[in-house]
């Protein structure tokens, strides 16, 4: 496309039009942010420290971004339902909308983790359970509603099933660790193991459907050419699952243990958690590896057009780095902190680069408009 028939598609891309396709992709922002978040606070380990400010700064932008994208999909559903019907028609599109309980329970994470100098320890609680209820309902929504839709759809074919697909059981991992956090907060016994047995039969129907689909993204990748270079980057999003079901069977332990459930033993399963662990995190930085590796040769052989699909740049590999400070601690491995911290460093410019990229799509539009390998199918739904 040349200069001239860009600067006419931005011109067609009006507020309404904007507000109407206001995608669900922008709450993945929220989720790299509030990531890094949790990140810099786990390496700072204190309070005090140019970290712990990074931590605040990331949160702070997090909280502030989560109600204005909330507001504007809100918004969408009175002003066009149509669409959103047009996206929940699309095997694709519509499990970006799992973004949404991911995001808020990230923001719940981050303020039971990270202290914020100007709200109160209780008021920071009362938020994050407000963002946990929001995560909670959206997510056990769309756990149920985007395989229902998928299924009766017939839109369904095994060259769509991309990165994207990850986003239900990985927002299944968040709202259970950020449940876990909140967890440790409850002082009432009944409540406190009522939200155990929620978290761990959440945690059952999230292991299970991303074994599922990452045999099914496996066999895609092995047996379909790769899609338009415009979703090139949802193949990073692989490595979000390891990341955070890392993070959830590790922070669940100490709920059980603060639960006094007695038919379970932690002496048996704390070590099996730490085997776990550390088996998948190596299958992580494999996919990692290769995950980055593909993505290159995308961006040398064809370029990389500039989307809401940079994100994808951030969360996935934010929450493996969590994931692996947890195990470093747990198991006195100082590889894998180093590994941490330097992906730590990576990330934390990667968010910088897709700020500048993204406030510049903003402000030419580009940004706001429907990816490529999406916006010719969406007429037809």
């Amino acid at each position: 496309m040349g200069t001239v028939e860009k600067k006419e598609a931005r011109d067609e891309l009006t507020f309404g039009y904007i507000l109407r396709w206001f995608s669900p992709r922008w709450f993945i922002f929220v989720m790299g942010t509030g990531a890094l978040a949790n990140v810099c606070q786990l390496l700072a380990g204190r309070s005090v420290g140019p970290l712990h400010i990074l931590a605040e700064f990331f949160l702070i932008v997090a909280l502030v971004a989560f109600p204005i994208a909330f507001f504007l999909m809100g918004i969408r559903f009175f002003i066009a339902f149509d669409c959103i019907l047009k996206e929940w028609r699309h095997s694709s599109l519509i499990q970006f909308y799992s973004a949404i309980s991911i995001a808020a329970a990230i923001c719940a994470t981050g303020l039971l983790n990270v202290p914020l100098p100007f709200i109160s320890e209780s008021t920071a609680y009362m938020l994050a359970v407000v963002f946990w209820w929001i995560a909670c309902l959206v997510g056990m929504f769309f756990i149920f509603f985007t395989p229902y839709k998928v299924i009766t759809g017939n839109h369904a074919e095994p060259r769509r099933a991309l990165g994207f697909w990850f986003l239900p059981p990985v927002g299944l991992f968040v709202l259970v660790f950020a449940g876990n956090f909140l967890a440790m907060h409850i002082r009432n016994v009944s409540y406190l193991r009522s939200l155990l047995l929620f978290n761990i039969l959440v945690l059952g129907v999230a292991i299970a459907l991303t074994v599922i689909i990452y045999t099914i993204f496996i066999f895609r990748s092995f047996f379909y050419n790769f899609p338009r270079r415009d979703v090139a980057p949802s193949f990073m999003i692989g490595v979000a699952p390891v990341g955070v079901s890392i993070i959830a069977i590790n922070t669940i332990l100490p709920v059980i243990k603060k639960a006094g459930l007695t038919m379970v033993n932690l002496s048996i399963l704390s070590p099996l958690v730490k085997i776990v662990s550390l088996l998948l995190w190596g299958f992580g930085l494999w996919w990692l590896i290769v995950a980055v590796a593909v993505i290159s040769t995308y961006f040398i052989t064809q370029g990389v057009p500039v989307t809401l699909g940079y994100w994808a740049f951030i969360f996935p590999p934010a929450a493996y780095v969590i994931a692996s400070l947890i195990i470093a601690k747990k198991l006195n491995l100082i590889f894998v902190k180093e590994v941490a911290v330097v992906l730590t460093v990576l990330l934390i410019i990667g968010w910088v680069i897709n700020l500048i990229l993204t406030i510049r799509g903003m402000i030419d539009k580009s940004i706001f408009d429907v990816s490529p390998s999406f916006k010719e199918e969406l007429p037809r739904l």
